[in-house]
């Protein structure tokens, strides 16, 4: 039985993985070619966006109190 309630959590864990590896990439194709002033100010808008989707995700893995 304990195998049948596994299952969801390394389905969502691998999901979220995928979900994280994909931001990454998002990040680093956003800095892509950019260099000087123009890269300072796109870094910190997608160091942003990187953090809040990363931090949506953290929220979503907390065990319920």
């Amino acid at each position: 039985m304990a195998a049948v309630s596994e299952q969801p959590v390394g389905t969502e864990l691998a999901r979220l993985e995928e979900s994280e590896a994909k931001a990454w990439r998002i990040y680093s194709k956003s800095l892509e070619g950019l260099a000087g002033e123009a890269y300072d100010e796109a870094e910190d808008r997608s160091w942003e966006r990187l953090q809040r989707k990363l931090g949506q995700w953290t929220t979503t893995l907390r065990p319920s109190s």
